[in-house]
């Protein structure tokens, strides 16, 4: 298995609001976060950061799972519990009141793989020359187009379509998406939306499947085209590439 990781505070923002991690547990597990501290808000960056650390302080303790129900179950709890810690820190200092994260990532076991989401960061798949995604954005606009109340091509100039629906750190008790991932893949991309909110699927689909690139070379790629697109917001991905014994 390799692993690369990018990060970039882009073009316009001053301060990179993203953080991520990989982090394995005492059973060799591997659990790789996106967090996207929530645009506009205060102390964004602490929110996501204070998410990253929690992460990684308490999952290189975790002995192993039994089955993925227990995984699913763990991350579930843990994600709730980190989202408790940012809420008890932003009551804590004035400069701090209302921050808050998005949250990512996909957890790599021997019971199984499973993705979490809270937010609008995403988890792709990918095999066979084709990009998908894991996860569901929890937008507003995502909402209305489940209802079919707009079309795709709506919701990319929606005046909202930024709103989030679900977070962590705002409220007590948050809770995340975990799930089983059915789906082969080759490679996972961890993104935040400053990748995938800009570059077009078939331009991730060409990078990630040119397989006489190195891993290294298709992440920066990737960054580099986030830029090119105008690096509005900031830009973090994590590149995972498996082998068949880590499916």
């Amino acid at each position: 298995m390799r692993i690369v990781s990018l990060t970039d505070v882009g073009k316009i923002r001053k301060v990179n609001q993203d953080n991520y991690i990989a982090v394995y547990s005492k059973a060799h597990d591997l659990l790789l976060l996106v967090c996207d501290g929530i645009g506009g808000s205060k102390a964004g960056d602490v929110a996501s950061l204070e998410i990253v650390k929690y992460f990684a302080e308490e999952f290189p303790k975790r002995e192993g799972f039994k089955d993925i129900q227990e995984a699913i179950s763990y991350l579930k709890d843990e994600v709730r519990k980190a989202s408790d810690h940012v809420y008890r820190l932003s009551k804590s200092e004035k400069r701090l009141e209302g921050m808050g994260t998005t949250i990512t990532g996909l957890l790599i076991s021997s019971v199984g793989n499973i993705v979490i989401n809270a937010g609008d960061s995403r988890v792709y798949g990918f095999h066979d020359h084709q990009l998908w995604s894991l996860t569901s954005d929890h937008t507003l606009v995502n909402e209305l187009m489940k209802r079919k109340l707009i079309n795709e091509d709506e919701a990319k100039v929606h005046p909202k379509r930024h709103y989030l629906t679900r977070f962590l750190g705002v409220t007590e008790g948050a809770e995340c998406d975990a799930y089983a991932v059915s789906h082969l893949s080759d490679i996972y991309l961890i993104s935040s939306d400053g990748l995938h909110g800009y570059v077009p699927k078939e331009d991730m689909e060409m990078i990630i499947g040119d397989s006489s690139l190195s891993l290294e070379t298709r992440a920066s790629l990737l960054l580099k085209s986030a830029l090119a697109k105008g690096g509005y917001d900031n830009i973090t991905l994590i590149l995972v590439e498996v082998g068949e014994k880590d499916e």
